[in-house]
Order: structure tokens, then sequence, then C-alpha cells
């Protein structure tokens, strides 16, 4: 099954607008600016109906309806990520995470899921501290990889998880998946940011990353 590219791309404009802060002194390299606007939960899908009737329910009462859909629905992953999209608007990015993975074990064919899930890690670590956010950064590598596995030919889950490594300070992880983006696009629009990371990287630039050990 392939990933829904058009709601993933949310996800993939949303780490690199949060990311913009932590790589200072290098573009983002989705070139997106600060002032991107989107509705969160349509990055979990849903119809403009079902949007439009959120706006004007309790957020309690729809995450209260979503968890006993998905317990009478425990293998929809449209109702997984429903209920992850509702606790991480919530901001109970814990909620969301454990939605994601316990999404993971029960639809293990879903690519979409493990991606997801690295988002909210990404987002999660940002205001972790220490040996937290390094571990969070570390999830989110651990559920990228897991996505590019999934879905080997797209580039951006392996460039993705090169980032939360990188940020966890996994030199040999992110260069790994670094080198599994530049194999899928060696000419792309992030190729030679990704490459110099990956210079510095071996060349031992201990200044790089924000959770080095």
């Amino acid at each position: 099954m392939m990933m829904n590219r058009e709601r993933i791309g949310f996800w993939v404009k949303l780490v690199a607008v949060v990311l913009a802060v932590v790589f200072i002194g290098s573009s983002v390299f989705l070139g997106l600016g600060t002032n991107v606007q989107y509705n969160l939960f349509e990055l979990f899908g849903g119809s403009g109906q079902q949007q439009q009737e959120s706006q004007a329910t309790d957020p309690q009462d729809q995450i209260d309806r979503a968890e006993k859909h998905l317990q009478q629905n425990s293998k929809d992953p449209e109702a997984i990520k429903d209920l992850a999209g509702l606790y991480y608007r919530a901001g109970r990015y814990d909620d969301a995470a454990r939605v994601l993975q316990d999404g993971r074990e029960a639809v293990p064919k879903d690519e979409e899921i493990p991606f997801l899930q690295g988002q909210v890690y990404s987002i999660q670590a940002q205001g972790a501290p220490g040996e937290e956010q390094k571990e969070s950064y570390e999830k989110a590598g651990d559920a990228f990889a897991a996505a590019a596995e999934d879905e080997p030919e797209d580039e951006e889950a392996y460039r993705l998880a090169g980032d939360a490594y990188y940020q966890a300070g996994e030199p040999a992880e992110a260069i790994k998946y670094y080198n599994g983006y530049l194999e899928r696009e060696p000419k792309g629009q992030s190729s030679e940011e990704v490459k110099a990371r990956i210079s510095a990287l071996l060349e031992g630039d201990e200044s790089t990353g924000s959770a080095q050990p």
C-alpha cells in the first residue's frame, strides 16, 4: 500500500517548520517559511463535514467518541490516525505516540502510521530537556526508519530518519539514512545539504546536532 503523500506532505511541512528553530545556520530542507498555515486535523484525513462538526464539538467529547470507535475497530488504520490526531491537537503527545505505536502492532502493513509516529516524536523532542530530548529523537529516527523499510522508495522517510538520528547525536545511523536518501534522490532539492551534513559527520564536527551526548 502506498502512503497518502498529500496527507503525509502536511506532516513534512510541520516538521520543516518546527525544525527551522533547530537547524540554525542552515536552511530548512524543504524551504518552507514559518508562516505556513493549515488545519492539523486534516493531517489525519476526515471529510470537510466531519471537520466542520468537530469545530462545534468539545475536544474531549471528540476524543471520547474516537476512543470508543477505536475500541470497537482496533484494526482500522483511519480510526487509529484520527484518535492520534485528536490527541495531538490536545497537546497529548504521549497519548498520540502510544496510539500510533499500538496501531503499528495492530496494522503492521500500514506505512503511514510509523511515519506519523516519527513526526510526533520529532515535535515532542522540541520541548524535551537533555537526555529525554535525545531519546525522543532516537524514537523518531526508529519510527522513520521503519517507515523507510515499509516503503523503500520513499526518499523522505530516509531523509527524516537521518535528520532525527542527527539530532539524537547518532552519526552512524544518520549517515546510513542520509545515504539512503541520496541513493533515491541523488540530485534532489536537499541533496547538497545532505551531502554537506554527511561530510561534517564524517569529519567528527561536534557542533552538529542538537542532542549530542
